[in-house]
């Protein structure tokens, strides 16, 4: 299928849904303009667009973003990682873990500081990410819906200025 085709069947599949919900008499109302509204339903997009591909990857969305950050800062706190994330310091605790088990991360607990644990990432790890970078890499298709490409970098400016991250990373698309 070429990008194109991909565009017009996407951009057909959005008018759909767009059509089902006038026709099925649902307003939109002041939601048409709400911030977290229309970045969960941009989410539930990519979302059904990823399991649409059928690309099979042994990471989740949520474990790829959270072990490429592991991978971007090596040696990172995992507590600095939980806040960053707004993750809970107990599910992140079990993410790890999990990671562990999997062989994706390693934990090192420094001797001066038994309450401090670093991460690093594992060969494994690396080999997982790398497997899932077509999905979750930022330059996917599936994640520009309709927007063209200098719309999603536009968006992806926004968003990052929206959440703070505008200078965090200048040379990101």
């Amino acid at each position: 299928m070429t990008q194109d085709t991909g565009q017009d069947l996407l951009q057909t599949q959005m008018e759909d849904r767009a059509s089902a919900l006038r026709d099925d008499g649902l307003n939109l109302g002041e939601l048409r303009h709400n911030t977290g509204f229309l970045l969960r339903m941009a989410w539930l997009q990519v979302s059904e667009k990823l399991e649409e591909s059928g690309q099979s990857v042994t990471l989740t969305a949520a474990e790829y973003t959270i072990l490429r950050m592991i991978a971007l800062s090596p040696g990172v706190r995992q507590g600095h990682l939980a806040q960053a994330l707004y993750i809970k310091p107990a599910a992140m605790t079990r993410i790890i873990r999990n990671f562990e088990d999997r062989a994706l991360v390693s934990r090192q607990i420094p001797d001066g500081d038994r309450r401090t644990v670093r991460l690093a990432v594992l060969p494994a790890g690396w080999t997982a990410l790398e497997q899932a970078r077509s999905l979750f890499g930022g330059e996917a298709e599936h994640e520009r819906g309709t927007l063209s490409t200098n719309e999603q970098q536009q968006l992806n400016r926004l968003l990052r200025k929206f959440c703070g991250l505008d200078g965090s990373d200048a040379h990101a698309p």
